[in-house]
C-alpha cells in the first residue's frame, strides 16, 4: 500500500485522497473520486467517477465500483466470506457494484466464494449496519433498513424493501417490489409483489409499492392470482398452472407464476390472522 502523498505511483490520477488515508498501488480510481480522513483502499479495487469515501471506509479487493457511490464512515467492504470453510487468503471472485448507490454508516458486503462475485446492482440505498453475505444478489432500487442482513447466496428482485432488523435466510430469494417489514424474517422464497409482515409468513400484496411504482391497473388481476395461490388452499403446482391459464396475459401474473415455479425452497406461507402466524 502507499500513502495519498505518494499519489504519483498509482494506476490513475485521483483528485482528492485525504493525508491520512493508504492507498493501495493497484487501486484504479476515477480523477473525481474523493476519498475522505482515515480511510483505506487495499488490493485491486476499481471506482468509477464521482465516487466518494466520507471517512473511516475499509475496501478490500477485488472489487469493482461502478460511478456516484457513496460510502459513509465505518463501511468494511470486500472482505472474507463469514464462513469457517472460506480461506481468508484467497480473493475470491470479489465484489461488484453497480452506480448510484448510498452505503450508510458501518454497512458489510462480503466477497463472493463461487465464480460470480457478491453483486449489487444500481441505485441501491443500505442504511446503517446492514449487511450482504457472501453471494449476495441485489438489483436495483432495493432500500434495507438500519440493521437488515441478507444472507449467503440470498438474491433481490429490483425494488425490494427490507424494514429494521429484518433478515433473509441464505439461499432465498425475495422477487421484485416485495417487502419485508421491520424485525420479519423469512426461511423461503418472498414472492414478486408480496409482503411479509411477520416471520416467515405472507400477509398481503405490497399495494402502496405497486401503486408507486405505476402498476395501478395490475393490482385486480394480481390480487386474483394470490388469492389464487394464498387462500384457495391449492398446491403451489395447482395455483402456477392455474394462475397461467387464467392470468397469463397479465405480465406481472406471469411474472409471479413464475417465480413461484422456479423456486427451490419453496414459498414463504400465507398468515390469515395475527393468530395464525403466531403459532408458525
Amino acid at each position: 500500500m502507499i500513502a495519498s502523498g505518494q499519489q504519483g505511483e498509482l494506476d490513475s490520477a485521483v483528485a482528492e485522497i485525504h493525508p491520512t488515508s493508504v492507498v493501495d498501488k493497484h487501486a484504479d480510481l476515477a480523477d473525481d473520486v474523493r476519498v475522505g480522513p482515515n480511510c483505506v483502499i487495499e488490493g485491486k479495487v476499481v471506482l468509477g467517477a464521482g465516487t466518494r469515501l466520507i471517512a473511516g471506509v475499509y475496501l478490500n479487493g477485488p472489487i469493482t465500483c461502478g460511478a456516484g457511490n457513496t460510502f459513509y464512515p465505518f463501511c468494511c467492504i470486500g472482505f472474507a466470506p463469514q464462513h469457517l470453510g472460506f480461506d481468508p487468503a484467497e480473493d475470491g471472485s470479489g465484489v461488484l457494484i453497480g452506480a448510484g448507490n448510498c452505503f450508510r454508516e458501518g454497512v458489510t458486503i462480503t466477497r463472493a466464494m463461487g465464480q460470480s462475485p457478491t453483486t449489487i446492482g444500481d441505485h441501491n440505498y443500505m442504511m446503517a449496519n446492514t449487511h450482504a453475505g457472501h453471494d449476495a444478489v441485489m438489483a436495483d432500487h432495493c432500500v434495507l433498513g438500519n440493521g437488515a442482513l441478507l444472507g449467503g447466496y440470498v438474491t433481490l428482485g429490483d425494488r425490494v424493501v427490507l424494514g429494521g432488523i429484518a433478515g433473509i435466510h441464505q439461499f432465498c430469494r425475495a422477487g421484485r417490489l416485495a417487502m419485508l417489514s421491520g424485525g420479519a424474517g423469512i426461511t423461503k422464497d418472498l414472492p414478486p409483489f408480496c409482503t411479509s409482515y411477520m416471520t416467515r409468513t405472507v400477509g398481503s400484496l405490497n399495494l402502496v409499492g405497486l401503486r408507486r411504482a405505476g402498476y395501478r391497473d395490475h393490482v385486480k388481476p394480481l390480487q386474483h392470482a394470490f388469492d389464487i395461490l394464498y387462500r384457495q388452499g391449492r398446491t403451489n403446482t395447482t395455483a402456477v398452472d392455474m394462475i397461467e391459464k387464467e392470468l397469463g396475459d397479465d405480465p406481472l401474473c406471469s411474472e409471479l407464476a413464475q417465480f413461484v415455479r422456479g423456486s427451490k425452497r419453496g414459498i414463504t406461507s400465507y398468515a390469515r390472522s395475527r393468530d395464525a402466524a403466531a403459532e408458525q
